[in-house]
């Protein structure tokens, strides 16, 4: 009792602490709502790049519904049923690239702010058309490779290639080494011979005797259906740059200073 009758005092400090709780009340609010209605507690995201211009621009703010709450009609099926979403057949997902975790604010902030890399087993999710689905070992691509797991064949609808198809071979990574990591538990099986290393962030592929490590989107793999955040439901423009703007102050800032 005594707390909450300090807290009604007229002070600078009462003022700013119950101006903070009536924020974080109104914050766990909507992630409650969001969480109830559309099956996810970040219902948001800010469109960082221009794959899927026109549809989505730079700076829009897209809501996304959770992928437990809806199903997913990708291209091939919009294209038989005639149904479209942002201006083309099928739904536009947001997935975790190659597994994943997303960043965190705090992950931003120090990157921005303090200039230490992002944690290379972490990505920024991104935001395609899903094109069609593929069955473990069927080609991912006309003439292309077996996919190793089943899982959505995926593309930005201003983008030339599909995601699977965006990226390239790095190099052969040291058998020693891929063994010592296994061994320490820093590299996980994310699919079927298909691997992320914790530490590193590097994404390798085994074939035969031989491991590659491979660089892109989601190069030589589709996205795995526990990789889907949610599904992309309508845009707001312009409002995604308050999001952004840290990060163009921070590259400006580091351009500087460089």
């Amino acid at each position: 009792m005594k707390l909450i009758e300090w807290l009604r005092g007229e002070g600078k400090i009462q003022g700013f602490l119950r101006d903070l709780i009536f924020v974080a009340v109104v914050v766990g609010a909507i992630s409650i709502f969001s969480q109830v209605t559309l099956g996810v507690w970040t219902p948001m995201v800010a469109v960082e790049s221009g794959s899927m211009y026109p549809n989505m621009k730079v700076g829009d703010i897209i809501v996304i519904q959770g992928a437990s709450r809806t199903d997913i009609v990708t291209w091939e099926e919009g294209v038989m049923e005639g149904y479209s979403t942002f201006n083309n057949p099928g739904n536009v997902i947001l997935y975790r690239p190659y597994g994943k975790e997303k960043l965190t604010l705090t992950d931003q902030a120090a990157h921005i702010f303090l200039r230490r890399p992002y944690p290379p087993d972490k990505a920024t999710p991104v935001i395609h058309r899903a094109m069609r689905w593929v069955d473990e070992g069927e080609p991912m691509w006309k003439g292309g490779p077996a996919a190793p797991f089943a899982g959505y064949i995926t593309k930005g609808d201003n983008n030339s290639e599909i995601d699977q198809n965006a990226g390239q071979l790095v190099g052969v990574v040291k058998e020693s080494y891929f063994r010592e990591q296994m061994a320490e538990g820093m590299i996980e099986e994310v699919g079927n011979g298909t691997y992320l290393d914790h530490e590193f962030g590097y994404v390798f592929i085994r074939r035969g005797d031989e491991t590659y490590v491979i660089f892109g989107i989601n190069y030589l793999m589709p996205v795995r259906e526990d990789w889907v955040i949610g599904v992309a439901r309508f845009r707001v423009p312009i409002l995604g740059y308050v999001r952004l703007l840290p990060n163009i102050i921070g590259d400006e800032i580091r351009e500087l200073l460089s």
